[in-house]
């Protein structure tokens, strides 16, 4: 969910399990750091806005694109031909004007137009706990209402993969099987260790976290067990304790230190 401006050429290995490596660097070395062709999937949420503050005068931010589609190339090298990437996007609020901020749209408009990427499916997940709203003009103004959807977009660059939809058939018990692409991800017990160590009057959850069902219901939608997952924009580690659990081989990166820090005692703590 971290990322920079700056490309670091090196990375730290922060953990490491039979099954996978969390490390520490910039998402450009990360990836670049990955044998070709070696991933099934790549599930991740990069930063919403890039290293870019949303401004009402730019509301598509061509340089947004061209740093989301960086990535993406990095990502083609790492996934198998029929592999697939699945990422959250959302809009943002520019930060002069009450007004949204369309970059991610523009931009995957971009990518498949050069017509090497498909768009396979969006899902909708309906999540109004982890969306931080605009506080002055929901709060304060009452004059816009508060967030509580952002899409995941599923893409290849063939429209023949291998997915199992009875992989996924009554996942977590929720909405998600009846309602199809409508997701209602929850916490499970992989998120209580964490989320129990931050209820305090001084400490709060990461904002930009999700719950390792997240990334778990598009493992189990997409890959077999033994198989490669990535993300190049970890987190606080959702992703790795999902594939752990899995049964997945597993490479998970972010640039911040912090969030690595309690990805490590996320995965130390699911060990014991």
């Amino acid at each position: 969910m971290s990322s920079t401006a700056d490309t670091r050429s090196t990375i730290s290995t922060i953990a490491s399990t039979s099954l996978g490596t969390l490390t520490q660097g910039d998402a450009t070395a990360f990836l670049r750091s990955l044998p070709a062709q070696s991933a099934r999937l790549v599930v991740t949420s990069p930063w919403f806005t890039g290293p870019f503050e949303p401004s009402s005068d730019d509301p598509t931010s061509p340089a947004f694109g061209d740093w989301l589609n960086g990535h993406l190339e990095d990502i083609a090298r790492v996934l198998l031909p029929d592999g697939s990437v699945v990422f959250e996007a959302g809009c943002t609020w520019a930060v002069d004007r009450p007004v949204r901020t369309v970059q991610h749209y523009a931009a995957l408009s971009r990518l498949l137009a050069g017509g090497e990427w498909h768009l396979l499916q969006e899902f909708h997940w309906y999540n109004p706990e982890l969306l931080t709203a605009n506080e002055e003009y929901v709060e304060r103004r009452r004059s816009r209402l508060h967030d509580c959807v952002t899409n995941w977009y599923w893409l290849s660059r063939t429209p023949d993969v291998p997915a199992d939809t009875r992989r996924v058939r009554g996942f977590q018990g929720h909405l998600t099987h009846p309602f199809g692409n409508f997701l209602t991800f929850g916490d499970s017990a992989a998120d209580h260790d964490y989320l129990d160590a931050v209820r305090g009057p001084e400490t709060q959850a990461d904002r930009d976290r999700f719950p390792v069902a997240a990334p778990l219901y598009f493992i189990r939608l997409l890959t077999e067990e033994g198989e490669h997952v990535v993300d190049p924009f970890a987190g606080i580690g959702s992703t790795a304790l999902a594939a752990e659990s899995a049964g997945r081989t597993w490479s998970c990166n972010d640039f911040s230190v912090e969030a690595m820090t309690i990805a490590k005692q996320r995965i130390d703590n699911l060990r014991k």
